[in-house]
């Protein structure tokens, strides 16, 4: 949740400055965006031959876990706006807070599992075959899922509607957070939730992205030596190709793990900072902020990286559209085909009939066929 700061920079209307206007439009913002750019992953990765590759799975389920996570972000969004105060009621609150970890955790250790996946198919692409495939992918999803849903149960517990006193104005203020009678608990599930969603998960997504840039360097090099022994290429042919694909989606799988150590890094050094001072929030409120949404826009800004670095992701994305578009068209022309043979089968196709205005009455049918 991020804190109400001030800036020094008079940018905004109404006496608003850069700061309080970004603290109040960047998360919606990013909730609507980031939530449509998931929404439409999705439908690329199971409406093309994307389907066919283990890696749509998880990259799929990144994307449905990333939405959830938004929307949960955007009911203390709408209670701050005073929208709806659903966050701060009973049930409501808990639910929220355990999807908030109950996602979190999934979406890391997808990042870590597709980042395995893709170690295993360019450093051993003999068992490439046999590892990374949509059974097993989707196996595993269904064990990640599971013990996600149970572990973080503690949260419906520790949690609930509270009452914030500010002892300098002497008012209270509605809040979602942690029970203070289960503070013990808490602390020891704050130090598991940072050793397991960013201590273990960074370092095996950094050994995993260090070993498979090895590799594809390795591979170039061969790519390489191939473009300069023109015989060698005609001997490998088939193989090369396969492993040019192979290095696309590598590629764009390497950007989207980087760039999640990168965003989720700041806020987690943050929270270990808070462990050992206290007062850390009061002094860099302004640098917890800016930590917490780069945390958070790790959660919408996948969809982009997809269309930047992804050339299969870009190549797919326009035969979905083009689909689309195919269908629409063809939908709209057997409307239409169907309204001239009902006049036609009606026997008002003489020649009077048309005269007196058959035709006339089918225009006007027609955008009533194209509308609906």
């Amino acid at each position: 949740m991020s804190t109400n700061i001030n800036g020094s920079f008079e940018h905004m209307p109404n006496n608003m400055n850069f700061v309080e206007g970004f603290e109040r439009y960047y998360p919606l913002v990013l909730i609507v965006l980031g939530s449509l750019g998931n929404c439409l992953s999705v439908l690329v990765f199971f409406g093309t031959n994307l389907r066919k590759q283990s890696s749509s799975y998880y990259l799929s389920s990144l994307a449905i876990s990333d939405t959830i996570f938004l929307v949960t972000q955007l009911l203390p969004e709408l209670a701050k706006a005073e929208i709806a105060d659903l966050f701060y009621m009973y049930g409501f609150c808990q639910f929220s807070i355990y999807l908030t970890q109950m996602c979190s955790f999934i979406s890391v250790w997808l990042v870590v599992v597709f980042t395995s996946e893709r170690f295993i198919a360019v450093r051993y692409p003999l068992h490439r075959s046999v590892v990374c495939t949509v059974s097993r992918a989707k196996i595993v999803l269904c064990v990640l899922i599971t013990f996600a849903f149970v572990v973080h149960t503690p949260y419906l517990v520790i949690t609930g509607p509270q009452e914030l006193i500010y002892s300098e104005t002497n008012s209270t203020a509605p809040a979602c957070g942690l029970n203070l009678s289960w503070y013990g608990v808490y602390v020891w599930l704050n130090y598991a939730d940072m050793v397991v969603n960013m201590v273990v998960p960074f370092f095996l997504i950094v050994i995993f992205n260090s070993m498979i840039c090895q590799s594809v360097c390795r591979l170039a090099r061969i790519r390489r030596s191939m473009t300069l022994h023109p015989s060698r290429r005609r001997q490998s042919t088939p193989h090369n190709s396969q492993n040019t694909s192979q290095i696309k989606v590598t590629k764009m799988l390497l950007v989207v793990s980087t760039v999640f150590l990168c965003l989720n890094l700041p806020s987690y050094v943050f929270r270990l900072w808070i462990v050992w001072d206290e007062k850390a929030t009061r002094k860099y409120k302004n640098l917890q902020f800016v930590a917490n949404q780069m945390y958070n826009t790790n959660f919408g800004i996948n969809f982009v990286l997809y269309c930047v670095s992804g050339q299969n992701f870009r190549r797919a994305l326009t035969e979905f559209w083009t689909q689309r578009k195919y269908s629409y068209k063809r939908s709209r022309d057997t409307q239409v085909t169907t309204v001239l043979s009902e006049f036609s089968k009606s026997g008002v196709g003489s020649k009077h009939a048309t005269l007196n205005g058959t035709w006339k009455e089918v225009h006007e049918l027609l955008p009533i066929a194209h509308v609906s």
